[in-house]
């Protein structure tokens, strides 16, 4: 039986007239902003599909990649990157300023934003995760944004992505599944080590995210509940949500309790001339009747008898 081999492909943008090519680059590459000189511009990418992973080698003149707010709400990508230069650069993410040796390989978050400085790509490899593989081997991914593997864990990794690029001609279909899962394994071992260390300074950023998420459900207390816009509009993956909301009882939890407060305050407002029902709808109560009902599980009250209680009525 012949064997096959996993799908490759190559990209350059020597052929096109210069004048082209810049804008030809950042088609192929249209989920960031890319800043770089037009004039002199070259650059030529190589891919292979192994199982999940989609493997890169990179070669281009200075490019400076971004992701803002806006581009991760709207696109919505829900991978990971590994970058591995041959180039000292820095990176601009919500944790601040990261600098990146030459060398080492960062973790970036494609549904968080960041900034990268100019820097050529020199036979740089890349690796594009999707969310669901790393998280198979990674369940806390909060400290993974930014992240930069230095140190014996960084070289190890770093030697496996340049072995796979080296190699990546002679991987079969037949043997992609198992690469690809033995270099989630190695990944996972190698990061662990250094999420330990960002577990202790990630606290300030995970406290600013948690004031953010609970003013953001403040300002929508007479809306839906919509995770997945929550997440787009502050930044976050669900799962990243979920934790920071978990010693709150959960976001829907949380919500119900800030409606609560809310409506308390309004039943207490003697200017305050809606129904129950109208404040009800509101509010964001699915009927009057489930408001009475959880307005006295935490009050011990209905609304109404709280309202003339309040007032003195």
């Amino acid at each position: 039986m012949a064997l096959t081999y996993v799908p490759r492909a190559h990209f350059s943008t020597d052929a096109l007239p210069e004048r082209e090519r810049l804008d030809a680059w950042r088609s192929l590459f249209s989920a960031h902003d890319l800043a770089a000189d037009a004039q002199g511009f070259s650059a030529r990418i190589e891919t292979a599909q192994v199982g999940p992973m989609s493997l890169r080698v990179m070669n281009a003149v200075s490019q400076g990649p971004a992701r803002s707010r806006l581009q991760t709400r709207r696109d919505g990508l829900d991978s990971f990157v590994l970058h591995l230069s041959r180039h000292a650069y820095s990176a601009d993410t919500e944790r601040g300023v990261v600098d990146v040796p030459a060398g080492s390989v960062s973790f970036n978050d494609m549904s968080q934003s960041y900034r990268r400085s100019l820097v050529p790509e020199t036979d740089s490899v890349i690796l594009v995760l999707p969310r669901a593989s790393v998280t198979s081997v990674l369940p806390n991914e909060d400290g993974l944004h930014g992240l930069v593997l230095q140190g014996g864990t960084g070289l190890l990794l770093a030697d496996h992505l340049r072995s796979l690029a080296r190699n990546s001609h002679a991987i079969t279909t037949a043997d992609s599944a198992h690469i690809a899962q033995a270099t989630l394994h190695m990944l996972a071992a190698c990061v662990r080590p250094s999420l330990a260390t960002f577990a202790e300074a990630s606290a300030p950023l995970n406290d600013a995210r948690l004031r953010a998420a609970k003013r953001f459900v403040r300002d929508h207390l007479n809306s839906p509940l919509k995770i997945d816009a929550m997440s787009k509009a502050l930044g976050m993956s669900r799962s990243q949500l979920y934790r920071l909301f978990e010693q709150e009882g959960g976001v829907a939890r949380y919500l119900a309790r800030q409606r609560l407060s809310a409506l308390r305050v309004a039943l207490e407002d003697p200017l305050e001339r809606r129904t129950i029902g109208e404040l009800s709808d509101a509010f964001g109560f699915s009927s009057t009747a489930a408001l009475s009902q959880a307005f006295r599980q935490a009050y011990g009250l209905t609304p109404r008898d709280y309202r003339a209680s309040a007032r003195g009525f």
